[in-house]
């Protein structure tokens, strides 16, 4: 009997600003994966019927046998008026990952990942993590101190660290029965005018069990492409919550590349890496579009 793949949900949410990202982040998932099964699910406010047929098109002509699903929720911004909001990446979209359970009810487990990535490898021993007693399992990025050096400190944080929200393995079941969304909307309305990294700060605050994934899951990008992962400014936190074995390690096998913090986005820059570069020519027409805001940043950035 020919053994079944199993099926992993996971959901990115983005908006029409960042399709070219976004169909990359899908395509290395579906290419680099493994063979288990994908289904994706896209909460979004603005993608057209166009995009979204072009999207779906990325489930075809993969480097697997595996057979992934693409499924479109619209999300009414609405949802979350009141809610701490910038004019430029930092929209209600950010907040989309905490409705997940409510969105998704038919799943126990789902993961979440922002669209800034690279997927190197499968998921399934992440989907597989045990979450009983836990609200989510994510990465941790840097102790929960006063002394903070990139993220913000909280005293109402009672964790430990402080964890990215970029990508989040989430107990849906939990967070529906205890209606987990109403307390995320009081955090982000509570703490509207403290709140710095909108989601994150969010969560961090709402979350106190919180259990820890491996590095590998969010290996930001700059300890890869530095001759020496210590000259990367995110040495300067990281070196408190990891080994350099660890980080070593986690360099050696990523999971995910996430381009998160000093080199900036890759398809904003004048030489992205290689392997970045080569998604990107190869994108169906309908998938780039780029905005004027990545057509600045490409022509003052350096890199």
């Amino acid at each position: 009997m020919e053994n079944i793949a199993p099926r992993i949900p996971i959901v990115f949410t983005f908006d029409k600003r960042i399709i070219p990202a976004s169909a990359i982040a899908i395509k290395s998932l579906f290419d680099n994966c493994a063979n288990s099964n994908y289904d994706v699910h896209i909460l979004h406010s603005d993608i057209s019927l166009n995009e979204q047929t072009a999207l779906t098109k990325l489930t075809k002509n993969t480097n697997n046998k595996a057979k992934h699903t693409i499924s479109f929720h619209y999300i009414d911004p609405s949802i979350f008026k009141g809610f701490k909001k910038s004019k430029g990446s930092w929209r209600e979209i950010v907040y989309y990952r905490t409705i997940i359970p409510e969105i998704l009810p038919y799943y126990n487990k789902v993961i979440y990942s922002d669209v800034d990535v690279f997927f190197k490898n499968s998921l399934e021993e992440l989907y597989n993590t045990n979450l009983e007693g836990f609200e989510l399992a994510a990465v941790r990025a840097e102790k929960n101190n006063k002394n903070t050096i990139c993220h913000k400190y909280f005293e109402e944080n009672k964790n430990e660290y402080i964890f990215w929200s970029g990508l989040l393995l989430l107990n849906c079941k939990k967070l529906r029965e205890e209606n987990y969304f109403e307390k995320f909307k009081n955090t982000a309305l509570v703490f509207k005018d403290r709140l710095q990294f909108f989601d994150l700060d969010t969560i961090n605050i709402t979350c106190n069990n919180i259990k820890p994934l491996d590095l590998k899951y969010c290996v930001l990008e700059a300890l890869i492409e530095f001759d020496d992962f210590k000259k990367a400014k995110d040495w300067n936190y990281l070196k408190d919550v990891y080994t350099t074995d660890e980080i070593n390690e986690a360099i050696k096998n990523p999971a995910i590349i996430h381009f998160a913090g000093q080199l900036g986005k890759p398809w904003r820059r004048k030489k992205p890496p290689k392997y970045y570069k080569e998604y990107m020519d190869n994108l169906e027409k309908e998938l780039r579009k780029y905005t004027f805001r990545d057509f600045r940043k490409k022509l003052f950035n350096k890199v």
